[in-house]
């Protein structure tokens, strides 16, 4: 990486573009009514958000490639930079962006929350994974994953977890984007905590690709933390999962994914247990509406209170990942 110098200045260049992008956008989704569907069974407090502009995602997946790639022809001479890790990088980043958007689209045309076809989604997600498997394998020349300092050799059955990682993960964070600023905030401290284990692995591609995605993630929340001028809808929040296990990946730290993504973990588990809880006795609920951070709204609390909570605990996860990070793998 450059001087430490070059890398503020460059912040600073890239936070600027990216707040200057979100103020063109915003008023351009707006002019063409590219606002968000309100789910009916969501929180009535949430009705008074219906309209607001949506695919907030383009604009972090803009600003990241754009600051990535700058980055990479800078650095390009005197950095030993694998394309392998950088395709590892980029290919989930703009295929779940892709997925996201189409179903963002489908979304606001038919002005319902049934967007793109969960086999369509699927094919999708197998495909990016097959590559990511590949590129993953080449760069490890081995099918084994580091499993807190043990090596486990899982041969086949790799493809078949990174597959679960990435579709996992990705709908995990799409789950967890509903409130203002609750997924940005916690994903950004997330990736702060990827960025410190990058660096002192010494991996440039993943230290280069994260302080772009942050960038990216901090100019959007500019423009979301409550009350959100724009969403990011799924081209954001897909692409965030599936970007944060693929920098994982390129780290050898797959498995880390459930420590430093446990919240989204268990915003997921709380929608699984409702719908087991409402089937196993016939109609009751466990919580009052999930995901969780749903729960805590009817509850009485605000949409800041929430994220503070949540941001709360992912700083606690993304630190005990990284203590692991550093003295385990």
């Amino acid at each position: 990486m450059a001087s430490g110098i070059a890398t503020i200045i460059f912040l600073i260049i890239g936070s600027v573009y990216g707040i200057t992008l979100f103020k063109v956008m915003i008023p351009l989704l707006t002019k063409f009514k590219l606002g968000q569907s309100i789910r009916s069974e969501g929180p009535k407090s949430h009705y008074t958000k219906s309209g607001t502009p949506t695919m907030g995602g383009l604009g972090i997946i803009f600003v990241t490639i754009f600051l990535y790639t700058t980055l990479i022809l800078f650095n390009y001479h005197h950095l030993d930079l694998n394309i392998h890790q950088i395709l590892l990088l980029l290919i989930p980043l703009i295929s779940f962006a892709a997925i996201g958007f189409i179903d963002d689209y489908l979304i606001i045309v038919k002005k319902n929350n049934i967007g793109l076809k969960p086999s369509y989604k699927f094919i999708i997600q197998l495909l990016v994974s097959a590559i990511a498997y590949y590129l993953t394998i080449q760069i490890r020349n081995t099918s084994s994953i580091n499993f807190f300092g043990e090596t486990l050799d899982l041969k086949f059955f790799y493809g078949i977890f990174i597959i679960i990682a990435f579709t996992g993960f990705s709908n995990a964070t799409n789950l967890t984007d509903g409130i203002d600023g609750l997924l940005g905030g916690s994903s950004a401290i997330i990736i702060i905590g990827i960025i410190l284990l990058a660096n002192l692995k010494g991996n440039d591609e993943v230290v280069m690709f994260g302080i772009s995605l942050l960038v990216g993630i901090i100019a959007f929340l500019a423009f979301n933390l409550p009350k959100a001028q724009i969403f990011m809808g799924d081209t954001g929040s897909l692409a965030i999962g599936a970007s944060l296990f693929s920098m994982l990946l390129c780290l050898d730290m797959d498995i880390l994914i459930f420590i430093f993504g446990l919240v989204y973990v268990l915003e997921t588990l709380s929608v699984m247990l409702q719908v087991w809880f409402f089937k196993r006795t016939k109609g009751d609920r466990l919580f009052k509406m999930t995901p969780i951070h749903h729960h805590l709204e009817l509850c009485g609390l605000k949409d800041f209170q929430i994220d503070v909570i949540f941001w709360i605990v992912t700083a606690l996860f993304t630190i005990w990942a990284c203590i692991i990070g550093v003295t385990v793998f």
